[in-house]
């Protein structure tokens, strides 16, 4: 019998399926070798790690050589090898913060190499700051529609960077931001989800509606984000249209299909025993979701293991936009990355129809 820490283990594995792994930038032939060397029971951080090191030396190496574009790949494939090793650390270990710190460290490199470069953002919310990563399209004239992009519970904001590529030929800037609980936000800010998420959300729309570059607002968030940009949705009063993608009326269901989801209820919150349990029981989105009123969009895969389509069909029923759509696939896995294509241009088309 395969022991328990195995089972958890694998379980988490089977969370990054090569769909969602590749269009979020792992390299494919690393994806390969970590597979392959995982399932000869290699330590799957362990090799992630490993693979993000070659990655980092080959960007240092061209840098050196003045090849800009071929660093700037290098240090991206590190970037994801280091982001999808260090998901399966659940408790904030020494080993999880190296290797985020390295992620970091490669990101801000390769976001030199872009024009515009990629810039540091930081949302100050009760004395400390939310942690983002701006990429502004070329050639703008006027205000800037924006699109603030809000990760889950594992994956965080380095993972949707492909997809600033979508906006930035459209002419939206892209926000990719940790909140509380989330990435570098959490790790080295200490800054830990509430259940009044969405008003340190909610910040971060009011700090870049007071920014004179930007113009229309959106949000999207993928998985438990999804949630987390429904409740935001809720409240605000600058948002002008959102995205759930794969999101949750009820987020303890996860926990039926992946009972470790309470240690990462746990890490994101950092809460534990009888405190943790009333943080996981009261996360919903009742009397809630009738509240959003700005243009909507609902994306979910009907088979979805993690989150159900009964929650978001209730969450785009509720909701009082008179300008809302629900997409179901029939086929669509968790945040349907087996459309992935598909999907990220439906996203950015419908922000580009409703923000520019």
């Amino acid at each position: 019998m395969m022991n328990p820490d195995k089972q958890e283990m694998n379980a988490i594995v089977r969370t990054v399926p090569i769909d969602r792994a590749i269009p979020n930038g792992l390299d494919v032939n690393d994806f390969v070798v970590l597979m392959r060397e995982y399932e000869k029971g290699g330590d799957y951080a362990d090799i992630c790690d490993s693979l993000g090191d070659r990655s980092r030396a080959s960007a240092d190496h061209a840098m050196r050589q003045g090849h800009l574009m071929t660093a700037t790949t290098f240090y991206l494939n590190a970037v994801a090898a280091y982001r999808v090793g260090q998901y399966t650390i659940i408790p904030d270990t020494d080993k999880k913060l190296g290797m985020y710190r390295k992620l970091i460290d490669c990101y801000s490199e390769a976001a030199k190499l872009y024009t515009p470069e990629i810039e540091r953002i930081e949302v100050p919310y009760k004395n400390s700051k939310m942690a983002g990563w701006l990429r502004m399209p070329q050639n703008t004239a006027g205000k800037v529609p924006v699109v603030i992009s809000i990760g889950g519970a594992d994956g965080w904001r380095e993972e949707h960077h492909n997809y600033s590529s979508y906006y930035a030929e459209r002419g939206l800037a892209y926000l990719m931001i940790d909140g509380p609980g989330q990435g570098e936000t959490r790790l080295f800010n200490k800054m830990y989800m509430e259940l009044n998420n969405e008003e340190a959300l909610n910040e971060i729309v009011e700090y870049v509606s007071i920014d004179n570059r930007f113009g229309k607002i959106g949000m999207v968030g993928y998985s438990f984000g999804g949630y987390l940009v429904a409740r935001t949705a809720g409240i605000s009063k600058k948002l002008d249209a959102c995205v759930i993608n794969g999101g949750s009326y009820f987020p303890k269901e996860i926990i039926k299909f992946i009972p470790h989801f309470s240690k990462v209820f746990s890490a994101l919150s950092n809460k534990k025993g009888t405190e943790l349990e009333k943080f996981i029981d009261n996360m919903t989105m009742e009397g809630h979701a009738s509240n959003i009123t700005c243009s909507l969009l609902v994306n979910h895969g009907i088979p979805d293991p993690l989150f159900s389509a009964e929650g978001v069909e209730k969450i785009y029923n509720e909701a009082r936009s008179t300008d809302k759509t629900l997409k179901l696939w029939k086929d669509g896995n968790h945040c349907v990355t087996n459309h992935a294509s598909e999907t990220i241009t439906m996203f950015a088309d419908f922000f580009m129809d409703r923000l520019k």
